[in-house]
């Protein structure tokens, strides 16, 4: 039996696929992006974000609020 060794793919950061994630819900729901930047803290966004499927830690969040949506805006007030 033969057996080929194929490289492993490449580990992705667990915040770095949310936050990918977050930011195809941002482009294709505007209520959940509208809301999103409704939210007075870091804390609420990522309940609001965790409501709809993303698990994403504080801290990622805060580190990314101006590239999340385009134009490098912060994605909310907090």
């Amino acid at each position: 039996m033969t057996t080929c060794n194929l490289p492993a793919p490449e580990a992705v950061h667990p915040s770095a696929a949310a936050l990918h994630q977050l930011k195809e819900l941002l482009q294709s729901d505007s209520a959940f992006a509208q809301a999103l930047r409704a939210t007075a803290s870091t804390e609420a966004a990522t309940q609001l974000a965790s409501e709809h499927g993303v698990q994403v830690s504080p801290e990622a969040l805060w580190r990314h609020r101006g590239t999340l949506i385009r134009g490098g805006l912060p994605t909310w007030r907090g």
